[in-house]
């Protein structure tokens, strides 16, 4: 949990899906070839993904200095 105790900190394999706006196999192929770092809860088939971990993923569209002019 957070330390607010929401819970929200940690996000399922559908949640981490949505706020990305990306396909449930994207985020599963991300934690296959470790570019995704992802928890089992154990004993369970529920897999979960640090917030911080799946916004590592995001880079920037542009590297820095590239000016949006002619």
């Amino acid at each position: 949990m957070d330390e607010t105790g929401t819970g929200q900190d940690y996000l399922t394999v559908d949640q981490a899906a949505s706020y990305l706006q990306l396909s449930t196999s994207s985020i599963r192929s991300y934690i296959w070839t470790g570019k995704l770092k992802a928890f089992r809860v154990a004993g369970l088939r529920k897999v979960l993904i640090r917030r911080t971990n799946l916004l590592e993923l995001l880079e920037p569209a542009r590297p820095d200095g590239m000016s949006g002019g002619i």
